[in-house]
Protein backbone atom coordinates (compact mmCIF):
# COMPACT_ATOMS: atom_id res chain seq x y z
CA UNK A 1 0.00 0.00 0.00
CA UNK A 2 1.31 3.45 -0.63
CA UNK A 3 0.71 5.33 2.38
CA UNK A 4 2.03 8.84 1.05
CA UNK A 5 1.95 10.30 -3.06
CA UNK A 6 4.45 12.15 -4.34
CA UNK A 7 3.40 16.04 -4.72
CA UNK A 8 2.60 16.85 -8.55
CA UNK A 9 5.79 18.03 -10.34
CA UNK A 10 7.42 21.25 -9.62
CA UNK A 11 7.69 23.30 -12.65
CA UNK A 12 10.80 24.15 -14.08
CA UNK A 13 10.48 27.58 -13.13
CA UNK A 14 9.79 27.02 -9.62
CA UNK A 15 12.83 24.37 -9.04
CA UNK A 16 15.51 25.42 -6.85
CA UNK A 17 18.86 23.91 -6.19
CA UNK A 18 19.55 21.23 -3.85
CA UNK A 19 19.45 22.25 -0.23
CA UNK A 20 21.93 20.81 1.82
CA UNK A 21 20.05 18.67 4.64
CA UNK A 22 21.53 20.40 7.32
CA UNK A 23 19.94 23.32 6.37
CA UNK A 24 16.93 22.64 5.09
CA UNK A 25 13.45 23.31 7.14
CA UNK A 26 10.65 22.12 7.00
CA UNK A 27 8.69 24.85 4.86
CA UNK A 28 11.18 23.67 2.45
CA UNK A 29 9.44 21.88 -0.63
CA UNK A 30 11.04 18.41 -1.63
CA UNK A 31 12.27 18.47 -4.78
CA UNK A 32 11.39 15.25 -7.15
CA UNK A 33 14.45 13.70 -6.79
CA UNK A 34 14.50 13.93 -2.87
CA UNK A 35 10.46 12.92 -2.87
CA UNK A 36 11.60 9.84 -4.90
CA UNK A 37 14.35 8.90 -3.13
CA UNK A 38 11.93 9.14 0.34
CA UNK A 39 9.32 6.86 -1.74
CA UNK A 40 12.18 4.18 -2.00
CA UNK A 41 13.29 4.62 1.59
CA UNK A 42 9.48 3.72 2.59
CA UNK A 43 8.97 0.73 0.19
CA UNK A 44 12.67 -0.63 1.83
CA UNK A 45 11.41 -0.11 5.39
CA UNK A 46 8.60 -2.24 5.19
CA UNK A 47 10.85 -4.41 3.28
CA UNK A 48 13.70 -4.43 5.75
CA UNK A 49 10.77 -5.17 8.88
CA UNK A 50 9.39 -8.04 7.40
CA UNK A 51 12.99 -9.37 7.13
CA UNK A 52 13.01 -8.89 10.75
CA UNK A 53 15.64 -6.30 10.16
CA UNK A 54 13.86 -3.71 12.70
CA UNK A 55 16.94 -1.65 12.88
CA UNK A 56 17.10 -1.24 9.38
CA UNK A 57 13.52 -0.49 8.67
CA UNK A 58 13.93 2.32 11.18
CA UNK A 59 16.92 3.84 9.86
CA UNK A 60 15.52 3.71 6.59
CA UNK A 61 12.26 5.65 7.61
CA UNK A 62 14.53 8.17 9.47
CA UNK A 63 16.38 8.85 6.35
CA UNK A 64 12.63 9.44 4.24
CA UNK A 65 11.92 11.62 7.13
CA UNK A 66 15.09 13.88 6.83
CA UNK A 67 14.05 14.27 3.15
CA UNK A 68 10.74 14.74 3.87
CA UNK A 69 10.13 16.01 7.17
CA UNK A 70 6.52 17.43 6.48
CA UNK A 71 5.39 13.27 5.54
CA UNK A 72 2.77 12.28 8.05
CA UNK A 73 2.54 9.00 6.35
CA UNK A 74 6.44 7.84 7.25
CA UNK A 75 6.18 8.74 10.73
CA UNK A 76 2.78 7.13 10.75
CA UNK A 77 4.27 3.97 9.77
CA UNK A 78 7.44 4.71 12.03
CA UNK A 79 5.02 5.04 15.09
CA UNK A 80 3.28 1.54 13.63
CA UNK A 81 6.84 -0.19 13.76
CA UNK A 82 7.78 0.95 17.40
CA UNK A 83 3.95 -0.55 18.54
CA UNK A 84 4.64 -3.42 17.04
CA UNK A 85 8.52 -3.76 18.95
CA UNK A 86 6.63 -2.87 22.38
CA UNK A 87 8.46 0.75 21.95
CA UNK A 88 5.15 2.65 23.30
CA UNK A 89 7.24 5.77 24.22
CA UNK A 90 8.64 6.37 20.94
CA UNK A 91 5.56 5.07 19.16
CA UNK A 92 3.62 7.93 20.56
CA UNK A 93 6.08 10.71 20.12
CA UNK A 94 6.70 9.48 16.37
CA UNK A 95 2.12 9.55 15.83
CA UNK A 96 1.74 12.87 17.47
CA UNK A 97 4.43 14.18 15.31
CA UNK A 98 2.44 12.59 12.12
CA UNK A 99 -0.67 14.20 13.19
CA UNK A 100 1.40 17.68 13.74
CA UNK A 101 2.29 17.13 10.27
CA UNK A 102 -1.43 16.24 9.24
CA UNK A 103 -3.94 15.83 11.84
CA UNK A 104 -6.43 13.91 9.99
CA UNK A 105 -3.71 11.12 9.44
CA UNK A 106 -5.92 8.16 9.38
CA UNK A 107 -2.29 6.01 10.30
CA UNK A 108 -1.01 7.61 12.82
CA UNK A 109 -4.93 8.40 14.90
CA UNK A 110 -5.23 4.07 14.17
CA UNK A 111 -1.68 3.62 15.81
CA UNK A 112 -1.92 6.01 18.48
CA UNK A 113 -5.79 4.56 19.38
CA UNK A 114 -4.07 1.03 19.76
CA UNK A 115 -1.06 2.03 21.82
CA UNK A 116 -3.04 4.22 24.04
CA UNK A 117 -5.32 1.57 24.59
CA UNK A 118 -2.82 -0.76 25.21
CA UNK A 119 -1.18 1.18 27.48
CA UNK A 120 -4.81 2.25 29.73
CA UNK A 121 -5.12 -1.94 30.14
CA UNK A 122 -1.35 -2.25 31.69
CA UNK A 123 -2.99 0.22 34.60
CA UNK A 124 -5.51 -1.88 35.46
CA UNK A 125 -8.91 -1.77 33.59
CA UNK A 126 -12.37 -0.23 34.72
CA UNK A 127 -10.62 3.22 35.36
CA UNK A 128 -8.22 1.63 38.07
CA UNK A 129 -5.75 5.16 37.80
CA UNK A 130 -5.75 8.57 36.62
CA UNK A 131 -3.19 7.95 33.90
CA UNK A 132 -6.24 5.38 32.48
CA UNK A 133 -8.82 7.89 33.01
CA UNK A 134 -6.41 9.85 30.84
CA UNK A 135 -5.65 7.17 28.33
CA UNK A 136 -9.16 5.91 27.90
CA UNK A 137 -11.06 8.84 26.11
CA UNK A 138 -7.62 9.62 24.48
CA UNK A 139 -7.83 5.86 22.22
CA UNK A 140 -11.61 6.56 22.23
CA UNK A 141 -11.17 10.03 19.99
CA UNK A 142 -7.91 8.51 18.15
CA UNK A 143 -10.12 5.31 16.90
CA UNK A 144 -13.06 7.43 16.05
CA UNK A 145 -11.06 9.51 13.98
CA UNK A 146 -9.77 6.74 12.12
CA UNK A 147 -12.98 5.76 11.29
CA UNK A 148 -14.47 8.69 10.54
CA UNK A 149 -15.90 9.52 6.75
CA UNK A 150 -17.71 6.11 7.11
CA UNK A 151 -14.28 4.33 6.70
CA UNK A 152 -14.05 0.70 7.76
CA UNK A 153 -11.38 -1.07 9.64
CA UNK A 154 -12.32 -4.22 11.56
CA UNK A 155 -9.46 -4.12 14.23
CA UNK A 156 -10.36 -0.36 14.88
CA UNK A 157 -14.30 -0.93 14.95
CA UNK A 158 -13.60 -4.20 17.72
CA UNK A 159 -11.18 -1.96 19.95
CA UNK A 160 -13.38 0.86 19.70
CA UNK A 161 -16.48 -1.32 20.53
CA UNK A 162 -14.27 -2.60 23.47
CA UNK A 163 -13.20 0.59 24.41
CA UNK A 164 -17.32 2.31 24.67
CA UNK A 165 -18.28 -0.74 27.13
CA UNK A 166 -15.55 -0.18 29.05
CA UNK A 167 -16.77 3.17 29.96
CA UNK A 168 -20.56 2.16 29.60
CA UNK A 169 -21.09 4.26 26.16
CA UNK A 170 -23.49 1.30 25.36
CA UNK A 171 -25.35 3.07 22.53
CA UNK A 172 -22.71 3.41 20.68
CA UNK A 173 -20.86 0.05 21.64
CA UNK A 174 -23.88 -1.63 19.92
CA UNK A 175 -23.64 0.53 16.73
CA UNK A 176 -19.80 -0.25 15.99
CA UNK A 177 -20.17 -3.95 17.36
CA UNK A 178 -23.09 -4.89 15.31
CA UNK A 179 -21.01 -3.13 11.97
CA UNK A 180 -18.11 -5.40 13.38
CA UNK A 181 -20.25 -8.16 13.34
CA UNK A 182 -21.65 -7.78 9.68
CA UNK A 183 -17.93 -8.11 8.65
CA UNK A 184 -17.04 -10.44 10.96
CA UNK A 185 -19.87 -12.72 11.77
CA UNK A 186 -19.78 -14.96 14.82
CA UNK A 187 -16.58 -13.48 16.04
CA UNK A 188 -16.36 -14.59 19.68
CA UNK A 189 -15.12 -11.73 21.26
CA UNK A 190 -17.33 -9.31 19.06
CA UNK A 191 -20.28 -11.13 20.13
CA UNK A 192 -19.67 -11.59 24.10
CA UNK A 193 -18.93 -7.81 23.63
CA UNK A 194 -22.04 -6.76 22.04
CA UNK A 195 -24.05 -8.72 24.44
CA UNK A 196 -22.47 -7.04 27.28
CA UNK A 197 -23.95 -3.48 26.32
CA UNK A 198 -27.39 -5.76 24.76
CA UNK A 199 -27.36 -6.84 28.62
CA UNK A 200 -26.45 -3.48 29.92
CA UNK A 201 -29.35 -1.91 28.08
CA UNK A 202 -31.82 -4.33 28.66
CA UNK A 203 -31.80 -6.13 25.50
CA UNK A 204 -32.25 -9.76 26.37
CA UNK A 205 -33.96 -11.07 23.79
CA UNK A 206 -31.03 -9.70 21.08
CA UNK A 207 -28.85 -10.68 23.50
CA UNK A 208 -29.87 -14.33 23.01
CA UNK A 209 -30.15 -13.92 19.30
CA UNK A 210 -26.79 -13.31 19.15
CA UNK A 211 -25.56 -15.87 21.49
CA UNK A 212 -26.94 -18.79 20.51
CA UNK A 213 -25.66 -19.25 17.05
CA UNK A 214 -22.13 -18.70 18.79
CA UNK A 215 -22.86 -21.42 21.04
CA UNK A 216 -24.10 -23.83 18.52
CA UNK A 217 -21.01 -23.36 16.82
CA UNK A 218 -18.75 -23.08 19.48
CA UNK A 219 -20.85 -25.89 23.20
CA UNK A 220 -17.63 -25.91 24.44
CA UNK A 221 -16.59 -22.14 24.61
CA UNK A 222 -17.29 -21.38 28.46
CA UNK A 223 -18.21 -18.08 28.46
CA UNK A 224 -20.10 -17.77 25.61
CA UNK A 225 -22.29 -21.12 27.00
CA UNK A 226 -22.71 -19.51 30.32
CA UNK A 227 -23.27 -16.02 29.71
CA UNK A 228 -26.35 -17.42 27.37
CA UNK A 229 -27.55 -19.26 30.25
CA UNK A 230 -27.74 -15.84 31.98
CA UNK A 231 -29.26 -14.09 29.24
CA UNK A 232 -32.20 -16.71 29.13
CA UNK A 233 -32.68 -16.08 33.53
CA UNK A 234 -32.34 -12.14 31.88
CA UNK A 235 -35.08 -12.74 29.54
CA UNK A 236 -37.87 -14.59 31.93
CA UNK A 237 -36.75 -18.24 30.33
CA UNK A 238 -35.00 -20.27 33.22
CA UNK A 239 -36.37 -23.59 31.37
CA UNK A 240 -34.29 -22.65 28.64
CA UNK A 241 -31.35 -21.66 31.03
CA UNK A 242 -31.42 -24.70 33.73
CA UNK A 243 -29.60 -27.28 31.31
CA UNK A 244 -27.08 -25.23 30.42
CA UNK A 245 -26.05 -24.36 33.99
CA UNK A 246 -26.47 -28.18 34.74
CA UNK A 247 -23.95 -29.12 31.44
CA UNK A 248 -21.60 -26.38 32.61
CA UNK A 249 -21.62 -27.14 36.13
CA UNK A 250 -21.27 -31.04 35.09
CA UNK A 251 -18.31 -30.23 32.82
CA UNK A 252 -16.48 -28.07 35.49
CA UNK A 253 -16.59 -29.53 38.54
CA UNK A 254 -13.66 -27.40 40.00
CA UNK A 255 -15.54 -23.82 38.80
CA UNK A 256 -17.60 -23.26 41.60
CA UNK A 257 -18.88 -19.83 40.32
CA UNK A 258 -20.66 -22.05 37.31
CA UNK A 259 -21.79 -24.70 40.49
CA UNK A 260 -23.33 -21.51 42.07
CA UNK A 261 -24.96 -20.06 39.02
CA UNK A 262 -26.71 -23.75 38.71
CA UNK A 263 -27.95 -23.70 42.19
CA UNK A 264 -29.67 -20.43 41.46
CA UNK A 265 -31.16 -21.82 38.09
CA UNK A 266 -32.68 -24.85 39.96
CA UNK A 267 -34.26 -22.81 42.85
CA UNK A 268 -35.44 -20.20 40.07
CA UNK A 269 -37.37 -23.37 38.43
CA UNK A 270 -38.71 -23.71 41.88
CA UNK A 271 -36.56 -27.07 42.77
CA UNK A 272 -35.54 -25.92 45.84
CA UNK A 273 -34.43 -29.35 47.50
CA UNK A 274 -32.37 -30.42 44.51
CA UNK A 275 -30.71 -26.24 44.63
CA UNK A 276 -30.39 -26.52 48.47
CA UNK A 277 -28.45 -30.04 48.38
CA UNK A 278 -25.91 -28.68 45.57
CA UNK A 279 -25.46 -25.68 48.00
CA UNK A 280 -24.96 -27.99 50.71
CA UNK A 281 -22.35 -29.84 48.95
CA UNK A 282 -20.35 -26.89 47.69
CA UNK A 283 -20.10 -25.21 51.00
CA UNK A 284 -18.76 -28.54 52.61
CA UNK A 285 -16.24 -28.92 49.95
CA UNK A 286 -15.35 -24.87 49.84
CA UNK A 287 -16.28 -23.69 53.34
CA UNK A 288 -15.07 -20.45 52.83
CA UNK A 289 -17.08 -19.81 49.53
CA UNK A 290 -19.16 -16.57 50.15
CA UNK A 291 -21.05 -16.96 47.27
CA UNK A 292 -22.85 -20.33 47.91
CA UNK A 293 -23.20 -19.10 51.81
CA UNK A 294 -25.27 -16.51 50.63
CA UNK A 295 -27.16 -18.23 48.17
CA UNK A 296 -28.25 -20.76 50.47
CA UNK A 297 -29.19 -18.39 52.97
CA UNK A 298 -31.42 -16.92 50.91
CA UNK A 299 -32.94 -20.21 49.76
CA UNK A 300 -33.44 -21.15 53.38
CA UNK A 301 -35.27 -18.07 54.03
CA UNK A 302 -37.37 -18.25 51.20
CA UNK A 303 -38.34 -21.70 52.35
CA UNK A 304 -39.52 -20.40 55.92
CA UNK A 305 -35.84 -22.15 57.55
CA UNK A 306 -34.93 -19.19 59.30
CA UNK A 307 -32.41 -20.91 61.38
CA UNK A 308 -31.09 -22.24 58.71
CA UNK A 309 -31.05 -18.85 57.01
CA UNK A 310 -29.19 -17.15 60.18
CA UNK A 311 -26.48 -19.54 60.00
CA UNK A 312 -25.46 -19.15 56.49
CA UNK A 313 -25.65 -15.84 56.67
CA UNK A 314 -23.44 -15.50 59.84
CA UNK A 315 -20.97 -17.65 57.89
CA UNK A 316 -20.45 -14.82 55.37
CA UNK A 317 -19.45 -12.62 58.16
CA UNK A 318 -17.09 -15.06 60.05
CA UNK A 319 -15.14 -15.30 56.53
CA UNK A 320 -15.04 -11.42 55.98
CA UNK A 321 -16.75 -9.06 58.40
CA UNK A 322 -16.74 -6.46 56.12
CA UNK A 323 -18.72 -8.21 53.05
CA UNK A 324 -22.03 -6.66 52.96
CA UNK A 325 -23.83 -9.41 52.01
CA UNK A 326 -23.51 -11.08 55.54
CA UNK A 327 -25.80 -8.52 56.78
CA UNK A 328 -27.90 -8.54 53.65
CA UNK A 329 -28.48 -12.27 54.23
CA UNK A 330 -29.36 -11.41 57.50
CA UNK A 331 -32.33 -8.76 57.12
CA UNK A 332 -33.31 -11.03 54.66
CA UNK A 333 -33.77 -14.08 57.37
CA UNK A 334 -35.45 -11.10 60.12
CA UNK A 335 -37.81 -10.03 56.82
CA UNK A 336 -38.68 -13.31 55.99
CA UNK A 337 -39.87 -13.40 59.97
CA UNK A 338 -41.83 -10.19 59.54
CA UNK A 339 -39.16 -8.75 61.44
CA UNK A 340 -38.87 -5.58 59.27
CA UNK A 341 -37.57 -3.41 62.20
CA UNK A 342 -34.87 -5.70 62.45
CA UNK A 343 -33.95 -5.66 59.05
CA UNK A 344 -33.72 -2.09 59.29
CA UNK A 345 -31.61 -1.80 62.60
CA UNK A 346 -29.17 -4.54 60.89
CA UNK A 347 -28.87 -2.45 57.23
CA UNK A 348 -28.57 0.78 58.47
CA UNK A 349 -25.20 0.83 59.82
CA UNK A 350 -24.21 -0.66 56.85
CA UNK A 351 -25.28 1.36 54.40
CA UNK A 352 -23.75 4.24 56.32
CA UNK A 353 -20.51 2.90 56.17
CA UNK A 354 -20.68 2.29 52.45
CA UNK A 355 -21.46 6.05 51.58
CA UNK A 356 -18.32 6.61 52.41
CA UNK A 357 -16.55 3.78 49.42
CA UNK A 358 -17.13 4.70 45.65
CA UNK A 359 -20.39 3.79 45.05
CA UNK A 360 -21.02 0.25 43.36
CA UNK A 361 -22.79 -2.56 43.46
CA UNK A 362 -22.65 -3.48 47.13
CA UNK A 363 -23.99 0.44 48.31
CA UNK A 364 -27.06 -0.26 45.31
CA UNK A 365 -27.92 -3.74 46.92
CA UNK A 366 -28.10 -2.65 50.84
CA UNK A 367 -29.86 0.81 49.54
CA UNK A 368 -32.50 -1.41 48.24
CA UNK A 369 -32.75 -4.52 50.49
CA UNK A 370 -32.75 -0.84 53.36
CA UNK A 371 -35.71 0.74 51.27
CA UNK A 372 -37.60 -2.43 51.07
CA UNK A 373 -37.39 -2.67 55.06
CA UNK A 374 -38.47 0.81 55.29
CA UNK A 375 -41.28 0.73 53.39
CA UNK A 376 -42.76 -2.36 55.14
CA UNK A 377 -42.50 -0.98 58.63
CA UNK A 378 -44.15 1.77 56.91
CA UNK A 379 -41.46 4.45 56.51
CA UNK A 380 -42.53 5.01 52.13
CA UNK A 381 -41.17 8.71 52.60
CA UNK A 382 -37.74 7.71 54.09
CA UNK A 383 -37.49 4.48 51.54
CA UNK A 384 -38.04 7.30 48.65
CA UNK A 385 -34.87 9.25 49.63
CA UNK A 386 -32.79 6.43 50.38
CA UNK A 387 -33.51 5.30 46.77
CA UNK A 388 -33.23 8.34 45.08
CA UNK A 389 -29.77 8.95 46.51
CA UNK A 390 -28.94 5.50 45.60
CA UNK A 391 -30.32 6.49 42.15
CA UNK A 392 -28.19 9.95 41.93
CA UNK A 393 -24.85 7.55 43.28
CA UNK A 394 -25.69 4.82 40.42
CA UNK A 395 -27.85 6.15 37.32
CA UNK A 396 -27.17 3.47 35.59
CA UNK A 397 -28.75 0.62 37.79
CA UNK A 398 -31.95 -0.40 36.48
CA UNK A 399 -32.62 -2.45 39.63
CA UNK A 400 -32.41 0.74 41.62
CA UNK A 401 -34.08 2.37 39.11
CA UNK A 402 -37.04 0.00 39.51
CA UNK A 403 -37.09 -0.16 42.92
CA UNK A 404 -37.16 3.44 42.94
CA UNK A 405 -40.34 3.46 40.90
CA UNK A 406 -41.99 1.37 42.96
CA UNK A 407 -41.04 2.75 45.90
CA UNK A 408 -42.79 6.14 43.98
CA UNK A 409 -45.90 4.14 43.73
CA UNK A 410 -46.27 2.89 47.42
CA UNK A 411 -45.43 6.58 48.76
CA UNK A 412 -48.48 7.69 45.94
CA UNK A 413 -46.59 9.17 43.62
CA UNK A 414 -47.50 8.08 40.42
CA UNK A 415 -46.67 10.64 38.53
CA UNK A 416 -42.81 10.27 39.49
CA UNK A 417 -43.36 6.23 39.35
CA UNK A 418 -44.96 6.88 35.93
CA UNK A 419 -41.62 9.04 34.72
CA UNK A 420 -39.50 6.59 36.37
CA UNK A 421 -41.47 3.09 34.71
CA UNK A 422 -40.64 4.79 31.38
CA UNK A 423 -37.61 5.78 32.11
CA UNK A 424 -37.06 1.83 32.31
CA UNK A 425 -39.43 0.97 29.54
CA UNK A 426 -36.88 3.20 27.18
CA UNK A 427 -34.37 1.41 28.30
CA UNK A 428 -36.74 -2.02 27.41
CA UNK A 429 -39.75 -1.64 25.83
CA UNK A 430 -41.00 -5.27 26.77
CA UNK A 431 -40.11 -5.03 30.31
CA UNK A 432 -42.88 -6.86 31.79
CA UNK A 433 -42.56 -5.29 35.64
CA UNK A 434 -42.11 -1.88 34.19
CA UNK A 435 -45.42 -2.54 32.15
CA UNK A 436 -46.92 -3.43 35.17
CA UNK A 437 -45.59 0.07 37.23
CA UNK A 438 -46.59 2.18 34.66
CA UNK A 439 -49.70 0.51 34.04
CA UNK A 440 -50.69 1.02 37.57
CA UNK A 441 -49.65 4.37 37.83
CA UNK A 442 -51.72 5.53 35.59
CA UNK A 443 -54.72 3.69 36.84
CA UNK A 444 -53.35 5.15 40.25
CA UNK A 445 -54.22 8.94 38.61
CA UNK A 446 -57.72 8.10 37.36
CA UNK A 447 -56.43 7.12 33.40
CA UNK A 448 -57.83 3.90 34.03
CA UNK A 449 -58.62 3.03 30.36
CA UNK A 450 -54.45 4.10 29.29
CA UNK A 451 -53.65 1.91 32.73
CA UNK A 452 -56.02 -1.25 31.24
CA UNK A 453 -53.96 -1.43 28.02
CA UNK A 454 -50.52 -0.97 29.01
CA UNK A 455 -51.75 -3.71 31.63
CA UNK A 456 -52.99 -6.47 29.22
CA UNK A 457 -49.29 -5.80 28.11
CA UNK A 458 -48.14 -6.72 31.39
CA UNK A 459 -49.94 -9.62 31.55
CA UNK A 460 -48.97 -10.90 28.59
CA UNK A 461 -44.89 -10.92 28.99
CA UNK A 462 -46.07 -11.82 33.15
CA UNK A 463 -48.48 -14.65 32.71
CA UNK A 464 -47.96 -16.32 36.27
CA UNK A 465 -47.46 -12.72 38.46
CA UNK A 466 -50.10 -12.61 40.61
CA UNK A 467 -49.59 -9.09 41.43
CA UNK A 468 -49.74 -7.94 37.97
CA UNK A 469 -53.04 -9.92 37.65
CA UNK A 470 -54.06 -8.17 40.10
CA UNK A 471 -53.56 -4.65 39.13
CA UNK A 472 -54.95 -5.94 35.55
CA UNK A 473 -57.95 -7.23 37.25
CA UNK A 474 -58.47 -3.78 39.45
CA UNK A 475 -58.16 -1.43 36.12
CA UNK A 476 -61.20 -3.96 34.47
CA UNK A 477 -63.27 -3.73 37.92
CA UNK A 478 -63.07 0.01 38.01
CA UNK A 479 -64.35 -0.01 33.97
CA UNK A 480 -67.26 -1.96 35.39
CA UNK A 481 -65.94 -5.26 33.60
CA UNK A 482 -66.94 -7.31 36.20
CA UNK A 483 -66.77 -10.98 34.83
CA UNK A 484 -63.78 -10.44 33.31
CA UNK A 485 -62.50 -8.72 36.81
CA UNK A 486 -63.61 -11.70 38.20
CA UNK A 487 -61.45 -14.54 35.77
CA UNK A 488 -58.36 -11.85 36.02
CA UNK A 489 -58.85 -12.78 39.52
CA UNK A 490 -58.91 -16.60 39.29
CA UNK A 491 -56.08 -16.36 37.43
CA UNK A 492 -54.19 -14.09 39.76
CA UNK A 493 -55.05 -16.71 42.49
CA UNK A 494 -53.63 -19.45 40.71
CA UNK A 495 -50.70 -17.75 40.02
CA UNK A 496 -47.05 -17.50 41.52
CA UNK A 497 -48.50 -15.29 44.77
CA UNK A 498 -45.04 -13.92 45.57
CA UNK A 499 -46.28 -10.39 47.15
CA UNK A 500 -49.50 -11.27 46.41
CA UNK A 501 -52.39 -11.05 49.28
CA UNK A 502 -54.42 -14.09 48.79
CA UNK A 503 -57.07 -12.92 51.15
CA UNK A 504 -57.82 -9.35 49.49
CA UNK A 505 -57.39 -10.97 46.35
CA UNK A 506 -60.12 -13.44 46.86
CA UNK A 507 -62.21 -11.04 48.67
CA UNK A 508 -62.21 -9.29 45.32
CA UNK A 509 -62.63 -11.79 43.05
CA UNK A 510 -66.12 -12.30 45.07
CA UNK A 511 -68.02 -8.95 44.93
CA UNK A 512 -66.59 -9.11 41.19
CA UNK A 513 -68.71 -12.57 40.78
CA UNK A 514 -71.42 -10.84 42.77
CA UNK A 515 -71.52 -7.95 40.66
CA UNK A 516 -70.92 -9.79 37.39
CA UNK A 517 -74.15 -11.92 38.03
CA UNK A 518 -76.16 -8.64 38.40
CA UNK A 519 -75.38 -7.09 35.19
Amino acid sequence: MIWFAPPPPVPASAQTTSVPASSRTQAATPTVAATGEAYFLFIQGRTLEGRGDVAGAIAAYRKAIALMPLSADVRAELAGLYAREGRADESLTEGESALKADPTNREAHRILGFVRSALADSQGGRGASTLEATLVPQAIDHFEKALAGGMRDPGVELSLGRLYVRTSQHPRAIATLQAFLNDQPGYPEGVLLLVESLDATRQFTQAVSQLEPLVRDEPDMVPARARLAEMYGRAGRNADALPHWAELARANPSNRALRTSYATALANGGQVDEARRQLTTLTSEAPRDADAWYLLSHIESQAGRHDAADAAAKKISDIDPADPRGPLALAEARATRGDYRGAVAILEPVLAALRDQPAGDAYSAVATAFATALQNSDEPGRAVRVLEDARNRAPRDFDVLHALASAYSRDKNPVSAERAYRELLTADPVDGLALDGLGWAHVQQGRVEDGRVVLERAAAALPSRSVTLDHLAESLFLLKRYRDAQVMWDRALAGDRTGADVDEITRKRDRARTLAGKQ
